[in-house]
């Protein structure tokens, strides 16, 4: 383990298109977000690009950022240029991003690429009411309810681009603010709630048997290529659990919540039958079972596990 973080190198292009034929993507919309913790006195600080994909998000690209805190525009344009080096800008549908990823700088690029884009931005951001009177945009929606979506009518000049700006409050009264430059998207809010799922990716690796901030990996590359093992751990079980679904074993039923919702997540039953699956290897050395797991990571998946 320690000589294969030490000295094997990943290609990080082969996995990323890897895991695009895995699920079969075409066009896409991108989602990007950081995710950070600290192990003693060192700073692991992971900006990754993900496809949003049937309630999940595919991770796809990453990069280490040796600092604290957000990154910078070149840093963001850089990560998405990997993606397009790869597969190409018109397989670019969006990107969605929260409200640290704001800027002129940034709005300009994706605007000069011709990327659509549904970004957060800060309530405090300054735009020109009609009295062409500089303001935060968040006046504009002073008499906003909890229960309303607005969307503004004009065209407004968010960081010096023009965008579509709709507005809504979430369950602690404050601002969410999205802006777009898709003037033909009808609910730029619903396309940005699609963000989210990167917040779940994050949550599967870093806890619900991953563990991701457990590691005592600290050097970047290292720690880099540890979010590639996992990476590909993720889409493995998510894969599974689709499988595991279709076939409807019943010791792997997804049980419903007194809300109406799955108990168990798609990653989650896939996780568990893989555990369940390499239990079962080591036990009775059942090589043709293990070769059906490892098919998931391949193009010549079985229809059935069983």
């Amino acid at each position: 383990m320690q000589r294969f973080f030490a000295q094997t190198p990943l290609n990080e292009h082969q996995i990323a298109r890897l895991i695009f034929q895995l699920f079969g993507l075409n066009k896409v919309t991108l989602t990007i977000d950081r995710t950070n913790w600290k192990w003693g006195k060192s700073n692991i600080n992971i900006f990754m690009l993900a496809v949003v994909h049937k309630g999940i998000a595919i991770p796809l690209y990453w990069t280490m950022l040796d600092k604290q805190g957000n990154s910078k525009t070149l840093e963001r344009t850089q990560l998405i240029e990997k993606f397009i080096h790869t597969f190409g800008k018109d397989k670019i549908q969006k990107v969605l991003a929260d409200r640290e990823f704001v800027g002129s700088a940034w709005f300009d690029w994706l605007t000069k690429q011709n990327i659509k884009f549904a970004i957060r931005i800060k309530k405090d951001s300054k735009v020109t009411n009609t009295q062409g009177q500089s303001v935060q945009i968040k006046t504009l929606f002073h008499n906003l309810n909890q229960q309303d979506t607005y969307h503004h009518a004009r065209t407004l000049f968010v960081d010096k681009c023009p965008v579509k700006v709709s507005a809504k409050l979430d369950s602690d009264n404050d601002y969410v603010i999205v802006a777009t430059n898709d003037f033909d998207d009808i609910d730029p809010m619903a396309t940005y709630a699609m963000r989210w799922q990167i917040e779940t990716l994050f949550s599967c690796l870093k806890g619900r048997g991953f563990n991701l901030e457990d590691t005592h990996l600290t050097k970047q590359d290292r720690v880099s290529k540890l979010v590639a093992v996992n990476a590909l751990a993720f889409c493995w079980a998510y894969l599974t659990g689709l499988a595991v679904i279709d076939d409807k074993p019943s010791h792997y039923k997804r049980c419903l919540k007194s809300n109406g919702r799955p108990q168990s997540s798609v990653f989650a039953l896939g996780l568990d039958f893989l555990i369940d699956g390499f239990r079962w290897f080591i036990m009775c050395g059942d090589f043709a079972f293990f070769n059906r797991l490892v098919d998931f990571l391949s193009f010549k998946r079985k229809s059935t596990l069983f």
